[in-house]
């Protein structure tokens, strides 16, 4: 199965810089590595609003390729990490302003110690780089193919209808593997688009744009007597808006087959099936509180 179409351009000013040496075993070698994220601000119009976002980029390279040879997505990194500059080390006026070109979507999941499969889009990108002031054209977009899964229509947190159509993807990556991944037609004439041209089953393409961004909310907890407490939460958005397509499928070579997505949804399904077990003895450990002691001191 080929690898689908999957580009993530961005640029905007570098936010933050969260990036460690590391090591891994391959085959009972120590391999050395170089990984962690960034955070790109970026200012951009969305369905008619301005909005500025944070996005976070997962980076991720060993120093040697295959062959033995140098990495380039090592170096990279490397210079990332040790030459460039972020707001959060010196302003947003003396920050870098930074392109991706060939970023990629990627969706991370994993199990929480409840038994919950945790699932998200996120940015994954090995190269940066440093562009002029005057060259950055503040952006986040995308362009991809993927075989519809399901539309339906989206709902809040209490069932109510929020307008946007909740497109899932099935998108080929590397290595005959798949990620189902939710999109979101938001304006009118791109949820009249694909509410009439989209099926299940088609191999589309689609183009739009990244709404990575976090929301503070504020809530009050009632208590039995005295006034209420008062407690913030962060609420974290990673939507893909899409903002335009194919308006018929693809087909011949270009479309994805029934059997392959099949067997790529199997493949997927025991890989989660078997990490399953794995992720949440990691979760509960976590979350496991401390031992202190005080029972025996007691004598209790």
């Amino acid at each position: 199965m080929r690898q689908a179409e999957n580009k993530v351009i961005i640029e905007g000013i570098l936010s933050e810089i969260d990036l460690k040496y590391g090591s891994f075993n391959k085959n009972g070698t120590q391999m050395k590595s170089i990984g962690g994220n960034i955070k790109i601000r970026v200012t951009q119009e969305i369905n008619k609003e301005e909005k500025q976002l944070e996005i976070p980029i997962q980076m991720f390279a060993s120093e040697l390729t295959n062959k033995g040879t140098k990495n380039p997505a090592y170096e990279s990194i490397e210079k990332v990490m040790n030459e460039f500059v972020s707001i959060a080390a010196a302003g947003e006026e003396n920050a870098d302003r930074v392109r991706i070109n060939s970023g990629q979507i990627r969706m991370n999941e994993y199990w929480s110690a409840s038994e919950q499969l945790i699932s998200y889009p996120r940015v994954n990108a090995s190269f940066v780089t440093r562009i002029k002031k005057d060259e950055m054209k503040s952006k986040a977009t995308f362009a991809v193919e993927f075989v519809v899964a399901n539309k339906i229509a989206e709902v809040d947190k209490d069932g109510v209808e929020t307008g946007r159509i909740k497109v899932q993807g099935v998108l080929p990556q590397w290595g005959d593997k798949v990620d189902i991944i939710p999109f979101y037609a938001a304006s009118a004439g791109v949820i009249d688009a694909v509410s009439n041209y989209w099926n299940d089953g088609d191999t589309v393409k689609a183009s739009g744009k990244l709404d990575f961004s976090s929301q503070t909310e504020t809530v009050y907890e009632e208590v039995d007597f005295g006034e209420p407490i008062e407690k913030s939460r962060t609420i974290n958005v990673s939507d893909l808006i899409i903002t335009g397509g194919s308006q018929t499928p693809l087909e011949g070579d270009f479309a994805f087959s029934t059997d392959e997505i099949k067997n790529a949804l199997a493949a997927r399904k025991a890989d989660l099936e078997a990490r399953k077990a794995k992720d949440m003895s990691r979760s509960k450990s976590r979350t496991a509180p401390a031992q202190s002691g005080l029972g025996s001191d007691l004598g209790f």
